[in-house]
C-alpha cells in the first residue's frame, strides 16, 4: 500500500479487517455498519474510537441514540480499552436519545444536535464520531423522506468538518416499511460493512462483509469474526503475503523409527496432520511427540476437544508415557475444551491467547477436524488454516489430528482443507487380516524430505508407540496373528534346513575321521614297508660282498695268477 493511499484511510484497530480494505476504513467520509441485534456494531463503532484515542493520537465522539453513554461504557467494561479511563479523555459521549413526544411535537431535524457535535470536535480536536443506532431515531420521524433528509444532513456534515464517520443501523427490522427506510444508506455511504448473525449447525456464527467501499478493491466475501476481550478479531484474515520462516533442523516425532521413515523427523516449524478413522492411535502419536518435545525441555501445549486432561495422562499411561512430570514441570500445557461451547472463530481466539501465555513451541490440536461439528465445514476450514498460519508465522511447529470424513476406515479423505496446505500428512488405518483388525501408518507426503513409502504396522504396547518392520509374503504386508504365523513357520522351516545341515556336517566329519584314521594306519603300514624293504637290500649287499670273498679265497688255493685272479672275480 503506497503512502499517499494509507493517509486516505483510518486504521480500526480491528485485527485482520485493516489488511483487507487498504488500512482501513475512508478517512473523512461515511461507513455504514448494519447488523441484527448482537451482531456486533456498536462494538465495532467503539474500537475505532478506542484504536484512534489510544494508537493514534485521534480523539473521537461517540453519539448514543439507543443506549445512554454510562450504559455504554458498563457494557464494555470487560473488555482491555479501558474505556472508563478513555471517557472524556480522548472519548467524548453525547446521550441523544428522544422520545417520540418530543420528534412529533413540531419540526425536527438534526441541526442543533450537529452544532453541538461541531462545538465538541473543535474544542477536543475530534477526528472521528460514530452515530450508533441512528435508526432509532430515525424511526420515529415516520417520513421516508424526512429519514433520508436527515441522513443527507449528517453526511454532509461529515464531509464540512472533515471527521470519519461511523453511522450504526439495524439490518433487521420488525417493521419492514422502517427497514426499507433507511436501507438507502448502502447508496449513500462511500463505505457499506454487513453483520450477519447466523445460527449454522445450531451455532451462532458472526460473519463481516465489506459489501462496498468505494475507491478501494476489496473482498465481498463473509468473513467469520470473533469477539474477545479485546474486541473484533478476525482471525488469520487479510494477510495476503505468505511469510513463514524456513526451518532446516528436525524434531523428532517420538518414535524412533518414525523419524527414520521421515529422513530425520518434523521439520521445526512445520506442520504435521495425523488423519485416521477413531481408535487408529492419532493421539498416541501426538502424545509421543510432545513427551519428545518435553524431554528436549521445549514447552509445548496440548489442546484437546472434549477430552479431560486427566483422562489423557491417565490414557497415555497405558503405552509407557507420564505426562505428570511434565505437567508439574510447566512444560507442558493440556487444555480441553468442549466443543459445542464456541464458534471456531472463538475456539481459534483462545488457541492463540493460549500460544502468547505459554509461550510455546510446539502445538497439538487433537482433533482439529472437531471444529467441523460447529458453525459448518467451510467456517471450520477457515479457522483451522488460520490458527495454522498464525503459528507457522511465529516458528511454532503445529501437529494435528485429523478423523476421517468418510465412513470408510481405509479412506484417506479429511473433512477439511488442512490436508492440503500440511507440510507432513500421515494416515493411519485399519488392516482387517485373518480375523484381527491391526493398526497400519502410510506417510503420503512430507514435503522437502526423501521419506518412505512403505506401510507400516503401528504397535502400540506398555514400552510405547512403535512400527513393525515390513513383512510381505507373496507381495502383500502381513501384519499381527498371520504375520506371527507366517514368521513361526519360516522359524520351524528355518530351524529344520538347519538341523539337516548339521547332520549332514556331522556325517562328514566322521567319514574324514575315518579317511584320516586309515591314513595314518597306511602310514604306519608304509613304514614297516620301508624298513623291511631297507632290511632286504642291506642283507642283499652283505650277501653279495660275502660271495665276492668266497670267490676270490678259492682262486687263491689253486694258484692262479693275479690276472687269472682278477678275470675269474669278474666272472
Amino acid at each position: 500500500m503506497t503512502q499517499s493511499m494509507a493517509s486516505q484511510r483510518s486504521p480500526t484497530g480491528l485485527p485482520g479487517f485493516d489488511e483487507m480494505n487498504g488500512g482501513g476504513l475512508p478517512r473523512g467520509r461515511v461507513t455504514a455498519v448494519i447488523g441484527g441485534p448482537g451482531s456486533g456494531k456498536t462494538l465495532f463503532g467503539l474500537q475505532f474510537l478506542v484504536k484512534g484515542a489510544r494508537d493514534l493520537g485521534e480523539p473521537g465522539i461517540f453519539v448514543a441514540f439507543e443506549e445512554c453513554s454510562d450504559d455504554v461504557v458498563a457494557n464494555v467494561s470487560s473488555f482491555d480499552w479501558d474505556l472508563a479511563e478513555l471517557r472524556g479523555n480522548g472519548i467524548e459521549f453525547i446521550d441523544a436519545q428522544l422520545s417520540q413526544s418530543i420528534v412529533s411535537g413540531g419540526a425536527f431535524d438534526l441541526l442543533g444536535l450537529l452544532a453541538i457535535l461541531g462545538v465538541v470536535a473543535k474544542r477536543t480536536g475530534a477526528k472521528r464520531v460514530v452515530f450508533d443506532g441512528v435508526d432509532v431515531l430515525l424511526a420515529h420521524l415516520g417520513d421516508s423522506a424526512l429519514v433520508r433528509s436527515e441522513v443527507y444532513r449528517i453526511r454532509e456534515w461529515l464531509a464540512e468538518t472533515g471527521l470519519t464517520g461511523i453511522i450504526t443501523a439495524k439490518g433487521e427490522a420488525a417493521d419492514a416499511r422502517l427497514a426499507s427506510d433507511y436501507e438507502f444508506l448502502q447508496f449513500i455511504a462511500d463505505c457499506v460493512v454487513r453483520l450477519p448473525l447466523r445460527v449454522v449447525d445450531g451455532t451462532a456464527v458472526r460473519f463481516l462483509r465489506v459489501a462496498k467501499y468505494r475507491g478501494c478493491a476489496h473482498s465481498p466475501s463473509e468473513v467469520p469474526f470473533n469477539i474477545t476481550t479485546s474486541g473484533f478479531e478476525l482471525a488469520g484474515m487479510g494477510i495476503v503475503e505468505l511469510d513463514h520462516p524456513a526451518y532446516t533442523d528436525r524434531v523428532s516425532s517420538g518414535v524412533e523409527r518414525l523419524d527414520t521413515m521421515l529422513g530425520g523427523g518434523y521439520f521445526r516449524g512445520s506442520s504435521v496432520l495425523i488423519s485416521g478413522a477413531p481408535g487408529t492411535a492419532k493421539t498416541s502419536l501426538a502424545i509421543s511427540y510432545v513427551d519428545a518435545a518435553c524431554e528436549r525441555g521445549e514447552p509445548a501445549l496440548y489442546v484437546s476437544f472434549d477430552e479431560a486432561p486427566e483422562q489423557i495422562i491417565r490414557n497415555v499411561a497405558s503405552i509407557g508415557i507420564d505426562l505428570t512430570r511434565h505437567v508439574k514441570s510447566k512444560l507442558l500445557r493440556i487444555f480441553s475444551m468442549r466443543t459445542m461451547a464456541a464458534d471456531p472463530e472463538a475456539h481459534v481466539s483462545r488457541i492463540r491467547a493460549l500460544l502468547a501465555e505459554h509461550d510455546t513451541r510446539h502445538l497439538v490440536i487433537d482433533p482439529l477436524s472437531a471444529l467441523t461439528r460447529i458453525g459448518g465445514e467451510s467456517v471450520a476450514e477457515r479457522a483451522g488454516i488460520s490458527i495454522l498460519d498464525y503459528a507457522k508465522r511465529r516458528g511454532i511447529t503445529v501437529l494435528s489430528t485429523s478423523l476421517l470424513g468418510n465412513v470408510n476406515p481405509t479412506s484417506e479423505q479429511t473433512p477439511m482443507a488442512v490436508s492440503t496446505i500440511a507440510d507432513t500428512w500421515m494416515h493411519v488405518s485399519y488392516v482387517n487380516q485373518g480375523g484381527e483388525r491391526n493398526r497400519a501408518l502410510t506417510i503420503i507426503k512430507s514435503r522437502g524430505t526423501d521419506h518412505s513409502n512403505q506401510v507400516r504396522e503401528l504397535v502400540l504396547s506398555s514400552a510405547g508407540v512403535n512400527l513393525a518392520d515390513v513383512y510381505t509374503v507373496g507381495g502383500e504386508v502381513l501384519m499381527g496373528t498371520l504375520r506371527w504365523q507366517e514368521e513361526n513357520e519360516a522359524h520351524r522351516d528355518q530351524a529344520a534346513a538347519l538341523h539337516e545341515a548339521e547332520l549332514r556336517e556331522k556325517t562328514a566329519e566322521l567319514a574324514l575321521a575315518e579317511t584320516i584314521a586309515r591314513a595314518g594306519t597306511l602310514a604306519q603300514e608304509q613304514l614297516v614297508r620301508e624298513g623291511e624293504l631297507d632290511r632286504v637290500r642291506a642283507e642283499r649287499r652283505a650277501e653279495a660282498e660275502r660271495l665276492g670273498r668266497t670267490q676270490a679265497g678259492a682262486l687263491s688255493r689253486r694258484g692262479a695268477d693275479a690276472s687269472s685272479q682278477e678275470t675269474e672275480v669278474a666272472k
